[in-house]
């Protein structure tokens, strides 16, 4: 559940900025973050309390329900949404893989901070 919340924030922070013509990088500057923070919130995978939230969410003129409010598939598609590619049967089948990839993602990068490589079989 947490996760899912997480990446709707997110899908919904890359819609806005694509909304609005404003590259991840000028809005990382803007409010104070690192360009990967701003990726990784797009991702879905970087928490954030509920004074963070507010202050991006303010920094687009919208309200932190705004960013929790899920969109169309169509829309996060528009805006280059990875989660929405793609067909699945069932909603709890597209979270279930969703947090499967997100787990993934989350080693791979653990992996990359330690100076681990991951093999290329």
């Amino acid at each position: 559940m947490v996760r899912e919340k997480s990446r709707t924030f997110g899908n919904n922070l890359r819609f806005y900025l694509n909304q609005r013509g404003v590259a991840p990088k000028q809005f990382a500057e803007q409010v104070g973050y690192s360009e990967y923070e701003i990726q990784r919130l797009m991702d879905g995978r970087l928490f954030l309390d509920r004074q963070e939230q507010q202050q991006l969410a303010s920094a687009l003129g919208l309200s932190t329900e705004d960013l929790y409010e899920k969109l169309t598939d169509e829309e996060y598609e528009r805006a280059g949404c990875m989660e929405c590619r793609g067909e699945f049967s069932t909603m709890e089948n597209k979270n279930l893989i969703l947090n499967l990839f997100d787990v993934y993602c989350d080693i791979q990068e653990a992996l990359g901070e330690e100076g681990l490589k991951p093999s290329n079989t």
